[in-house]
């Protein structure tokens, strides 16, 4: 009994490892403007990450929120690694 509870302990670890499903979300590449959450189809209360993929331009991105006073401002400079913003609500605009 301790034999078959150790082998399909074994199974049951190997099975789960090897459909491990990676999830990732499509990027959306965004111009200079003033956005809100709804514009960009994002959900409230979620951490997004963004990254600047241009090669040789600096990109600015300034979230207000519904009483005009900054939340977060970032500067991302080419190429940069992936930022995590805050959690964005629905009355935040945002400036790119």
């Amino acid at each position: 009994m301790k034999r078959f509870f150790m082998v399909f302990s074994i199974f049951l670890f190997l099975f789960f490892n090897i459909y491990s499903v990676t999830t990732v979300a499509a990027s959306k590449s965004f111009s200079e403007g003033f956005y809100s959450p709804k514009d960009l189809n994002l959900m409230e209360n979620v951490n997004y990450t963004i990254q600047n993929v241009s090669p040789s331009y600096d990109s600015y991105l300034i979230i207000f929120d519904d009483s005009e006073r900054t939340q977060q401002a970032v500067r991302l400079e080419p190429n940069s690694q992936p930022h995590i913003l805050l959690p964005i609500k629905h009355t935040y605009k945002m400036n790119t």
